[in-house]
């Protein structure tokens, strides 16, 4: 039986940004464009990406090798999930079922994510865990793109926000996370998270 409060989710893009490779998770069947950006290794990336494109390595890699350890093992996954965010480091379980019963893995999500791939299975994320990672990319969803700007757009832009200034210190530091996050600032918003994830704990 799943734990209440989790959310499926899907990978909705894996790319390198400007501090590094990461994985972008949102809730499955939303048109929300709030995503979890998670960030991993390049090894993992190519065995993420790898997997996705359908590409089979001429020999088996780490991922691979558990996948086929467990099919010999008759045992499978069930399902993977991500399951507590501490400061910026994301934690994940694997869950397995064996002949002796039900087996829980302590496992990073990187690799959990590429495993879940690999066998298909459903992957899963805490509410709590969406709730204090997630962030908002590009504009919401059904409104239009946003034409290139010139210099009359950005000095409405600037005018736009100062008549919208945030109520309080929380609401302007949740706009400059966003505004990091378009502008692949991820280094600069982990910060900014971890400095609401305090404000709302000391709250």
């Amino acid at each position: 039986m799943l734990p209440e409060n989790l959310l499926e989710v899907t990978i909705s893009d894996v790319s390198i940004t400007n501090v590094g490779f990461a994985i972008f998770l949102k809730p499955q069947e939303s048109n929300s464009n709030k995503v979890v950006p998670i960030f991993i290794g390049p090894l993992e990336t190519y065995s993420i990406s790898s997997a996705l494109d359908g590409v089979t390595p001429p020999r088996p890699n780490t991922h691979d090798l558990i996948v086929n350890m467990l099919q010999e093992m008759e045992a499978r996954i069930l399902h993977i999930i991500i399951n507590d965010i501490i400061g910026s480091i994301f934690y994940a379980r694997i869950v397995i079922q064996t002949s002796e019963g039900v087996v829980e893995l302590d496992a990073r999500p990187s690799d959990s994510v590429a495993v879940a791939i690999r066998t298909r299975c459903p992957m899963y994320m805490h509410e709590k865990v969406y709730r204090e990672a997630a962030v908002v990319i590009g504009e919401e969803s059904g409104a239009a793109e946003p034409a290139p700007k010139d210099d009359e757009d950005e000095e409405q832009q600037a005018a736009e926000l100062l008549l919208n200034e945030p109520r309080s210190e929380l609401e302007q530091l949740k706009q400059e996370l966003q505004k990091a996050v378009e502008d692949e600032n991820f280094e600069r918003a982990a910060m900014l998270r971890d400095k609401i994830k305090q404000m709302l704990q000391e709250n």
